[in-house]
């Protein structure tokens, strides 16, 4: 069975059902397709944005998001508050972390940090942040039952975490990793840090 995917032009690809988003989109541009497929940020199906990695359901219509629409800049924004984290809990081991999502005009992160933050460690942040960039590791979505959820962060010690878990309704519980960081969230990120 095959699958349309649907660039933000409006041109329409069939594409074989159960691949990747992003397999989809590789073979595309392989054939010398619309070179502006390279830049698809995720993938939106029936109304809800979903990562690349995404397997493309049986007969849907898949609109690939590119950097240039408003969906975008919030996946932009929410991975790089995933990248913030991970340089904040690299710099300072002991870390807990809070929620971080994208917001209007930016992105946040909720720390509970082992000591107050100065102008400098800013710097150094920042500095981490752009390491991880250079590093480029892959985002990657795990599912995970609410028990396994509460062992992952409970064995890591985030409280906060796990009162966060404990609050969610029964169903998709979604854990992201890139490198050595990990966290609860339900996405949909970027393909990699870089």
């Amino acid at each position: 069975m095959r699958s349309v995917l649907i660039a933000p032009g409006g041109s329409r690809f069939e594409v074989p059902a159960g691949i990747s988003g992003l397999e989809a989109v590789k073979g595309l541009v392989a054939e010398g397709k619309e070179k502006a497929l390279q830049e698809a940020v995720c993938l939106k199906i029936d109304g809800r944005l979903v990562d690349l990695d995404t397997r493309l359901p049986e007969g849907a219509e898949v609109f690939l998001v590119t950097p240039d629409s408003p969906e975008a800049l919030e996946v932009l924004r929410h991975s790089t508050s995933h990248i913030m984290a991970q340089a904040v809990t690299r710099l300072f081991p002991g870390t807990r972390l809070g929620s971080g999502p994208a917001i209007d005009d930016g992105c946040y992160y909720d720390f509970d940090l082992p000591q107050p933050l100065t102008p400098e460690d800013l710097e150094k942040i920042e500095a981490e942040m752009r390491r991880i960039i250079k590093e480029d590791y892959r985002f990657t979505r795990k599912e995970l039952s609410r028990e396994e959820a509460l062992a992952f962060f409970r064995e890591k010690g985030e409280e906060y975490k796990v009162e966060l878990v404990e609050e969610l309704p029964e169903g998709e519980i979604s854990l992201y990793r890139q490198g050595e960081f990990a966290d609860l969230c339900r996405g949909p990120h970027l393909p990699s840090t870089g």
